[in-house]
C-alpha cells in the first residue's frame, strides 16, 4: 500500500489480477513448497478455538480512512469498513453496500442503490450522506489527505472544489435520497468500481467523526466508528490489534472466523520462532526462511504483489538535486545479485517503475510494450556521479547523505547491501538510518530524508497508479520532484480516451522519469513468501489484499 496513489481516464482493459488465495489445511496452492520426500509438514497453529492470529509487522500508522496511505492500515480498514464495493478472492470488485449500480451512457455517472439496514457501530444507519460527507472531507485541503488526488482528479469539478474555485456542493457526488448515491467522474474510468473499493472512497459517519474530533479520530479502539464485517475489540499500540466479528453486519452469516488478532513483530527470526511455537498462524517470511522451511519439509506459499521496491530521492538535498547523481546511485546497484543472493524469495530486478503484472492497452501487459528502461551499469554510474558532483561543487568526501529504512531485520540486511554497493562501485559512504515504519513514513512526509528505501503497491490495476504520484502536486511525491513536462504528459494521459495513445503518453512519462530526471530508482519487483499453520483455510493473500478474512476464511476443526 503504498499504497500506494492515481487516475487514468481512458477506456483501458478490465482490471483483474488473478492471484492465489492463501491456502491452509488440505489445500495446496500451486506455488507451495514441499519437502524433498514430497510430503508437506505443517505447524498446528495457535490454540484459540475461535481466533486466527497473523503478523502485521508494524503498527497501523493511521486508521482514519480520510488520511491513511499505507498497506498495514488498509489491512485493518478493509475488515472493519464496508464501502460501495469490495474485492473478492480474485481481486475483482464486487458489490458491498451498493446493491444495484446503473452507469450512464457516457460512462461518467454511477447511480447506486445502497443496501438498507446497514449500521454504524454507534447505532446510526449507513446512508448515502455518509459517502457525500467523506468525499467532501477528502476534497477539502484542510483535511490534509495525501490521497485526495485519487478523488479530486477524478470526480467532476474535483480540482476546482479542492482549489476553492467552486463550492463543495458542485463536487461530483450527490445523495439523491438516503439510499441512492450518484457519483460523476470527469471522464469515463474503466476501473471506477475498483476505485470504490479503495479506502479513500470509504464512507465516514459524520456524527461520530465530529463528536470524536478529527485530531483524535481512529487513534484508539474507542475513537473510530465502523460498519464492516469486523469491529475493533482491542488495540494495544505497537503490540497487537484484535478484531471481533460484527454480528450486525449484513454478511455476518458468511463470516466464519470470530476473531482476528494482528501482531506487530519487527524481527524476522522472532516471527519464525513465534510461528513454530504456535503463537501465530500466518507470517511473511524471508527468502532464507523459505529455504530453511523447504529443507525441513514445511509447505510455504507466495504471491506476486505487483509491488515495486525503490529509492526515493529528496531532490532538495544538496547533490541529490542533480539528476546525474541520482541516476548514478541507482545504476550502481547490482539488482540481479540482490535478488539472487540477498532476497532469495523470487523477486526480480526492476526494469521500470511499472511491474510486469500490470495491464496495458488492449489486454496486453504494459511492461511488455514499454520495454526495459534501466539496468545495472557501474561504468555509467561512475561517470554520472563524477559529472554530477562536479556540477554541484561537491566531491565524494563532501557529499554526505543518508538512507532511511524500516528497522526490520530483513530490510536492514538489504540496506547493508546497498551501503556496500555504493562504497565499492562509487567510493562513497552512505549512512543507513533504520527507524520504525511509522517514523519512516513521517520522515518522508516531512521531507526529512536524503534517500528513502520504500515500496509502492498498486491501488488498482493500471500503470497510472505508479506514474501519477510523481506529479508536482501529488501528496505522495515526498521527494518534491517537479517537472512541467512530466505533469503535462500525465495530464494528457488522464484525458486521452484512445487506449493506445494514452499508453504511449504514459511510456513517454516513465522514460522521462527514469532515463533523464530519476527522482526515484526502481530496484526490484517483489514477491511475498508466507507460511500458514494447518489451522487456517481460505484466507485471501494477493497484491491488493495482504490478509483478508471475508472471502470464506475459516478455522479448520482438528
Amino acid at each position: 500500500m503504498r499504497l500506494k496513489k492515481f487516475m487514468a481516464l481512458a477506456l483501458a482493459s478490465m482490471m483483474t489480477v488473478s492471484m492465489v488465495a492463501c491456502g491452509g489445511g488440505a489445500s495446496t496452492p500451486k506455488d507451495s513448497t514441499r519437502g524433498a520426500a514430497g510430503t508437506a509438514i505443517s505447524y498446528g497453529g495457535t490454540p484459540d478455538a475461535d481466533m486466527i492470529t497473523v503478523d502485521l509487522r508494524a503498527e497501523p500508522p493511521e486508521l482514519n480512512s480520510l488520511l491513511t496511505t499505507d498497506a498495514a492500515s488498509y489491512d485493518i480498514l478493509r475488515e472493519v469498513i464496508s464501502g460501495l464495493y469490495k474485492l473478492d478472492a480474485n481481486d475483482n470488485p464486487v458489490p458491498d453496500l451498493a446493491e444495484d449500480t446503473q452507469v450512464s451512457e457516457d460512462g461518467r455517472t454511477y447511480t447506486m442503490k445502497l443496501r438498507q439496514g446497514a449500521k454504524w457501530s454507534n447505532g446510526e444507519p449507513v446512508t448515502a450522506k455518509d459517502f457525500v460527507y467523506a468525499y467532501h472531507k477528502v476534497c477539502d485541503p484542510k483535511t490534509g489527505s495525501l490521497y485526495a488526488f485519487i478523488m479530486y482528479e477524478n470526480l467532476e469539478n474535483g480540482v476546482d472544489v479542492y482549489e476553492g474555485k467552486k463550492d463543495p456542493s458542485e463536487l461530483g457526488v450527490k445523495a439523491l435520497d438516503d439510499y441512492t448515491l450518484e457519483v460523476t467522474f470527469t471522464n469515463p474510468i474503466p476501473y471506477a468500481k475498483h476505485l470504490f473499493t479503495f479506502f479513500t472512497y470509504y464512507p465516514v459517519n459524520q456524527k461520530g467523526y465530529e463528536e470524536i474530533g478529527a485530531d483524535k479520530y481512529a487513534k484508539d479502539m474507542d475513537k473510530i466508528v465502523t460498519n464492516g464485517p469486523y469491529k475493533i475489540a482491542e488495540w494495544v499500540h505497537d503490540d497487537h490489534l484484535t478484531l471481533e466479528k460484527n454480528d450486525d453486519h449484513y454478511n455476518a452469516s458468511e463470516i466464519k472466523v470470530q476473531k482476528i488478532k494482528y501482531l506487530m513483530m519487527k524481527d524476522a527470526n522472532a516471527r519464525m520462532n513465534a510461528f513454530k511455537a504456535g503463537q501465530v498462524d500466518g507470517i511473511q517470511i524471508t527468502g532464507e526462511q523459505v529455504e530453511q522451511l523447504k529443507k525441513a519439509g514445511v509447505e510455504t506459499n507466495s504471491y506476486v504483489d505487483n509491488g515495486n521496491k525503490y529509492f526515493q530521492f529528496n531532490t532538495k538535498t544538496k547533490g541529490l538535486n542533480n539528476a546525474k547523481v541520482r541516476r548514478a546511485l541507482g545504476l550502481a546497484i547490482d539488482t540481479k545479485s540482490l535478488c539472487a543472493d540477498v532476497r532469495k524469495d523470487g523477486s526480480v530486478p526492476a526494469t521500470g517503475i511499472v511491474p510486469t503484472g500490470i495491464v496495458g492497452a488492449n489486454g496486453t501487459k504494459y511492461r511488455d510494450t514499454a520495454g526495459d528502461m534501466i539496468e545495472y551499469n557501474v561504468e555509467e554510474a561512475k561517470k554520472l556521479l563524477e559529472e554530477g558532483l562536479k556540477e554541484e561543487g561537491l566531491t565524494k568526501e563532501t557529499f554526505k547523505i543518508s538512507l532511511i529504512t524500516d528497522d526490520t531485520t530483513d530490510v536492514q540486511k538489504e540496506s547493508a547491501y546497498y551501503q556496500e554497493q555504493w562504497k565499492q562501485a562509487l567510493g562513497i559512504n552512505v549512512d543507513v538510518k533504520p527507524m520504525p515504519y511509522k517514523a519512516r513514513l513521517q520522515a518522508m512526509e516531512d521531507g526529512n530524508f536524503d534517500i528513502a528505501f520504500t515500496r509502492w503497491l498498486p491501488d488498482y490495476n493500471d500503470p497510472m497508479t505508479f506514474l501519477d504520484m510523481y506529479t508536482t502536486t501529488n501528496g505522495n511525491n515526498y521527494g518534491k520532484y517537479s517537472s512541467k513536462e512530466y505533469d503535462a504528459l500525465i495530464d494528457k494521459a488522464r484525458k486521452e480516451v484512445d487506449v493506445d495513445k494514452r499508453q504511449e503518453l504514459l511510456i513517454q512519462a516513465e522514460t522521462l522519469l527514469l532515463k533523464e530526471d530519476a527522482p526515484i530508482f526502481p530496484l526490484y519487483f517483489s514477491v511475498v513468501p508466507y507460511v500458514l499453520s494447518s489451522k487456517v483455510q481460505n484466507v485471501t493473500c494477493t497484491g491488493f489484499q495482504e490478509w483478508d478474512f471475508t472471502d470464506g476464511a475459516e478455522i479448520v476443526t482438528k
